[in-house]
């Protein structure tokens, strides 16, 4: 069964613009091999004296078995974050707008 996801990203602790710049790569990449590349936003914000990488889902994308998709993608969004910007931390914030009373 699908069901339909939303999701934010974002990942801090990364201290040069060049970081980030290679963290947007990698994250292009995990979603081009996700098969959302078209549909997922992401950016660079400076902050706090370093930079953080900021994302998402534009519109809710249609996911088979959800519950188990979900968790591999948060765990592929820190390791493809990680292979640029070791220091970094991740966070992946989910909404499912089918749900919605």
């Amino acid at each position: 069964m699908s069901a339909n996801v939303a999701f934010t990203l974002r990942v801090t602790g990364i201290e040069d613009e060049a970081r980030a710049q290679a963290v947007v790569e990698e994250l292009r990449e995990l979603m081009r091999d996700e098969g959302i590349g078209r549909q997922v936003t992401i950016g660079i914000r400076r902050e706090d004296g370093g930079y953080a990488v900021t994302g998402g889902s534009d519109f809710p994308v249609s996911v088979s078995r959800a519950h188990l998709w979900c968790p591999e993608f948060e765990k592929s969004v820190a390791w493809y974050a990680k292979e640029a910007a070791p220091a970094a931390a991740c966070a992946v914030e989910w909404s499912h707008p089918d749900e919605r009373g």
